[in-house]
């Protein structure tokens, strides 16, 4: 009896030991189940500014439609070319009909129930239009490149956006992180005048003033990540992202000798820009198809020239052979139906003809269309006009923005190093009391604002530099890492 109970108690252990086991393990995979969501509920996705511009022109609408526009519009080129074909039909019918009527297959009136059928086939060519067809053919040509061209501008416009608005994010946080620098050196000197009023040598008054100056600089910083919060929404909507969640946007580096860079002049850029514009070829090539239309139109006082062929046959129930007649009146007794074979054979009929059209008076028709093709030639002059003003300004813009941006870089460059000495020379001679706080927070608040110019005139050229490099044509993916 003991043997059995040590055996049960045995068992009993193992078992409970293999149930705690069991338990302890489902808590740890819920437990690492658990960390694993939270992970991926925090994790960031990396995008880099070459990123961003992929996804901008996967995802943006007005490319997509640029290139719906464009598929409809080599379809139109394509059947402008097909019009020189000649056309066919065919048709075929059945009929069944009831009483006194004329047969046309067997050519009488007869009073029966007739059933009947047909067949034909006509074709047509035209031989001369006007030149409406080849002039149709070229104006859709032209609107097909002008598609092209469109896709390409609105990517431009895309990627000069995105480029905005990337730069534009990472300016702030350049700005986040000399605040955060700023910061830490009250944090620092109010540490230290707080341990020397403790020592009985200095003054609240001077605690008080680092106090109200971090509450300040918390303050800048905290309008600074709203900025920040709001440039990142803004490009996330650019984008057509997600906006639930989280994205960290990767900084763009560049060397000084590239900020440096000597500028070309402003000729040959926009040489460069005005050979590639997509917007300026777009207008050329809209312009272009305007004058085929007033050509299309002027031409429709022209004559036309067509020939067409046709061939039928038919079947009647009332076409019959006579099988037997009355001796005397000869008037048929017995008849059948001759078969459809036979009968499609003997009723075939062939035709050709030519036609001529002149339009001689077409309800005023031809001068309205003229007229309405005038104004589009006009208005079609006016695009491309504008499209070259545009250029010129956009492109006159960033370049003055690039000169202005290099100008201030410069000479924020050279006013940095002179305000980091000063501001180090402040620094030691107010931590030995020969001079006031005030002129203290001068010095540190100008050395600030010569780190933002700096970093706001490096990121300026950056922008300006991408943004005429898309104007040119030159921007690639190595250039936006």
């Amino acid at each position: 009896m003991n043997v059995k109970m040590k055996l049960f108690d045995g068992f009993l252990v193992k078992y409970c030991q293999k149930i705690e086991n069991t338990i302890m393990k489902k808590i740890l995979y819920t437990c690492l189940s658990l960390f694993m969501l939270v992970s991926l509920s925090f994790a960031q996705r990396a995008l880099t500014l070459e990123e961003c511009i992929d996804i901008a022109l996967d995802n943006n609408i007005s490319i997509k439609t640029a290139r719906n526009n464009a598929i409809s519009a080599r379809a139109g080129y394509k059947q402008s070319k097909f019009n020189f074909l000649p056309n066919l039909n065919a048709g075929a019918s059945h009929s069944w009909s009831e009483g006194l009527q004329f047969d046309q297959t067997v050519g009488d009136l007869v009073n029966t129930t007739t059933l009947g059928g047909s067949g034909s086939l006509n074709a047509g060519l035209t031989i001369f239009d006007g030149f409406r067809n080849v002039l149709t053919m070229d104006q859709r040509k032209l609107q097909y490149e002008a598609s092209l061209q469109t896709i390409e501008s609105n990517i431009q416009i895309t990627e000069s956006a995105v480029i905005g608005s990337f730069l534009n994010i990472i300016s702030t946080k350049e700005q986040l992180k000399i605040a955060s620098q700023t910061l830490e050196l009250l944090n620092g000197q109010l540490s230290r005048q707080e341990s020397i009023e403790r020592a009985g040598t200095g003054s609240m008054e001077q605690v008080y003033n680092f106090r109200s100056q971090i509450a300040q600089q918390k303050l800048a910083m905290v309008n600074l990540q709203n900025q920040l919060a709001t440039s990142e929404l803004s490009l996330i909507q650019l984008l057509l992202l997600d906006a639930g969640e989280q994205y960290e946007f990767s900084g763009v580096s560049t060397a000084d000798a590239e900020l440096e860079q000597e500028m070309e002049e402003f000729g040959d850029i926009y040489s460069r820009a005005e050979a590639f514009s997509p917007s300026l070829k777009s207008a050329e090539f809209s312009l272009e198809a305007s004058k085929k239309s007033l050509k299309i139109s002027q031409n429709s006082w022209m004559p036309s020239l067509t020939a067409n062929a046709s061939w039928g046959t038919g079947w009647s129930s009332n076409f019959r052979n006579v099988l037997e007649r009355d001796p005397v009146t000869q008037a048929p007794i017995r008849t059948e139906v001759v078969d459809w074979n036979t009968q499609f054979k003997s009723n075939e009929r062939k035709g050709a003809g030519l036609n001529l059209g002149i339009p001689l008076f077409t309800r005023f028709q031809n001068r309205t269309s003229i007229q309405q093709s005038k104004v589009e030639l006009l208005n079609a002059e006016l695009n491309l006009e504008q499209a070259k003003n545009n250029l010129t300004n956009q492109v006159q813009q960033a370049y003055l923005n690039l000169v202005n941006a290099k100008t201030t870089y410069a000479a924020a460059k050279e006013s940095l190093v002179n305000l980091n000495t000063s501001f180090e020379f402040s620094r030691t001679r107010y931590e030995s009391g020969t001079i006031d706080f005030v002129t203290y927070l001068q010095s540190l608040n100008n050395k600030n604002s010569a780190d933002f110019q700096l970093v706001q005139a490096k990121y300026g050229i950056m922008l300006r530099k991408l943004i005429l490099d898309i104007f040119t044509g030159e921007l690639s993916p190595s250039n936006t890492n």
